[in-house]
């Protein structure tokens, strides 16, 4: 793929980071307007280390979020509901 054929489309999807963290990540500060204490500063500030080094080894909330889920729904993916597959096959 050439330079040229590049589109910038491709880019219009990603999820905005700072430092390779999400940015929804970082609202868990809000919780210091609630809650404004030395304890709650060092949790906020931990989850976000948590995140980074996640984020490091290549596993985001995104993928995450599909790994257990893909993990709750198991191996097999039928086509038909449960409730098609109990009383009619």
């Amino acid at each position: 793929m050439k330079d040229d054929d590049y589109s910038p489309w491709l880019d219009a999807g990603k999820p905005a980071t700072i430092y390779g963290i999400p940015v929804l990540v970082f609202l868990v500060f809000l919780l210091l307007f609630i809650w404004p204490a030395k304890t709650t500063f060092f949790i906020c500030c931990s989850l976000i280390i948590l995140y980074k080094v996640l984020a490091i080894f290549g596993y985001t909330l995104t993928v995450l979020l599909q790994r257990i889920h893909h993990w709750l729904r198991g191996n097999k993916i039928t086509g038909r509901p449960w409730w098609y597959r109990k009383f009619f096959e």
